[in-house]
């Protein structure tokens, strides 16, 4: 799921305490909670601050009062939103000890924290009060109006001290709003006075080194004889990393080495040169370090740009035959990624069957007579294979030999295998989950979003009707 903001839920016109005590004990069972924080937690999604203020909420709605609207409004901004956008550091910490919702109240768009990040006040009191709505819970991924996000507003106005925050806090700066821009094309049309920093911290990977950012372009023109000669006048380059700001996560493409980038993944250029897998030997020539094939093999691997180019199996080729490793888990990142030709290659150069390997290809009698040798773990795996893969006698395999239907995945380690059915909007395969005890309201922990919440965002309008129905929506 590229980007998403989890829906906010909203009561019934009849709620009933009684499903609300065990929908929390459920959330808390989910996430490993005390109860008490379940009802907390749960209570927050419904826009209450606490559970005694939920309940509140329900007795004023069965008495006929419209203290608890049942469906969202087009709210007015909170008092909350109207003083972060005045920069009020006083005033929203005292909103805040008040017990003040910190993403605004149901039905509000734009949230405090997406207002801040757009408003004129002052940079350091923006800064500051978009401090105090994160420290208080406040989701910089949440999406506001066109599904923009405070990082998008952040990226428009800056300044940089506010865009590095929120990535800090966790948000994400390839999230999209409705019309498929990024962060990083509001900060190139936006105004900021440290525009030229912004766009350079959020045109990722950051490239500060003039000779790796050399390297890398003779690498996508396919340009070898120019990169050959940088090598050679410049060996450290197929040592060293292009390092990024500190205020970037782990993940995937984090700090990258040169060889990394002839597997074009993530896509950086279109289209690839044709002559990459002699690009690749120029490097591998002059020796690489033994991680550098291993991880590069991963990346060509799981990357879709060199099997669209009919590249992925040369450049496999030529990695393996210098040495790379086929890892676990660079099989595992291929699998979950639906590139099976790399691993089914591999195969033919006799890699070993694996349960996880079966289920993804659907080879279903090789899985029977490996998962009673399997480990629970890799029972677990593979189930997360089948699902992400469509095949659905896999799954009922895995399942029969006692996999966790709720377990969350090995990969895509954010989301359930409910959340991925609905994902590829697999109805034979949210049927088989579903029968086997699949529950549709354990949230995933990227977006906070169960699989309904997926369906309805991502447009899987034939997932969404039978996850309504199996809730009993109306």
């Amino acid at each position: 799921m590229s980007a998403q903001n989890a829906p906010r839920r909203f009561l019934p016109a009849k709620p009933s305490k009684e499903h609300l005590r065990k929908q929390a004990k459920r959330y808390a069972d989910a996430h490993k909670l005390r109860l008490a924080e379940g009802q907390r937690r749960l209570a927050a999604e419904y826009g209450h601050r606490d559970w005694a203020a939920l309940m509140h909420a329900i007795d004023a709605l069965l008495r006929g009062s419209s203290a608890a609207p049942s469906a969202p409004a087009a709210a007015s901004p909170s008092p909350l939103s109207i003083t972060a956008a005045r920069g009020d550091e006083a005033a929203v910490r005292q909103l805040l000890a008040e017990g003040a919702a910190p993403d605004g109240n149901p039905g509000e768009i734009d949230t405090p924290l997406c207002r801040v990040c757009e408003s004129g006040a002052p940079d350091a009191r923006r800064i500051a009060v978009a401090a105090l709505l994160l420290d208080a819970g406040a989701r910089p991924r949440r999406a506001c109006t066109d599904n923009a996000t405070a990082l998008h507003m952040a990226a428009r106005h800056g300044p940089l001290a506010l865009v590095e925050l929120l990535i800090r806090r966790g948000a994400i700066w390839w999230q999209r709003d409705k019309h498929e821009k990024e962060p990083l094309d509001y900060a190139r049309a936006g105004s900021a006075a440290d525009k030229a920093a912004i766009v350079e911290l959020l045109d990722r990977p950051v490239i500060r080194d003039p000779r790796f950012r050399e390297a890398v372009q003779a690498i996508h023109r396919g340009d070898a004889a120019a990169l050959a000669r940088l090598l050679d006048a410049h060996p450290r380059l197929l040592r060293e990393r292009a390092a990024e700001p500190d205020c970037y996560p782990p993940s995937y493409f984090r700090d990258p080495k040169l060889l990394w980038f002839i597997a074009n993944n993530p896509i950086l250029v279109k289209p690839m040169p044709r002559n990459i897998v002699e690009v690749a030997a120029v490097m591998t020539a002059r020796g690489v370090e033994h991680a550098d094939l291993d991880y590069t093999l991963e990346l060509v691997m799981s990357g879709s740009a060199a099997r669209e180019e009919n590249l992925q199996i040369p450049l496999l080729s030529a990695l393996v035959d210098v040495g790379a490793t086929p890892t676990t888990r660079a099989i595992d990142v291929a699998l979950a990624h639906r590139e099976t030709r790399p691993v089914e290659t591999l195969l033919a150069r006799g890699l070993a069957m694996t349960a996880t390997i079966a289920a993804a290809l659907g080879r279903d009698r090789e899985l029977a007579a490996l998962l009673p040798k399997a480990t629970a773990d890799e029972r677990q795996k593979a189930l997360g294979m089948a699902v992400v893969n469509c095949h659905v006698e896999a799954a009922r395999l895995c399942l029969d030999a006692g996999t966790d239907v709720n377990g969350f995945l090995p990969v895509h380690v954010h989301s359930t295998p409910l959340h991925q059915a609905v994902a590829n909007e697999d109805l034979a395969m949210i049927e088989l989950l579903l029968a086997r005890g699949a529950r549709a309201d354990i949230p995933d922990t990227m977006w906070n979003s169960t699989a309904l919440g997926w369906a309805k965002y991502m447009g899987k309008r034939r997932a969404e009707t039978r996850l309504a129905s199996a809730a009993g929506a109306p």
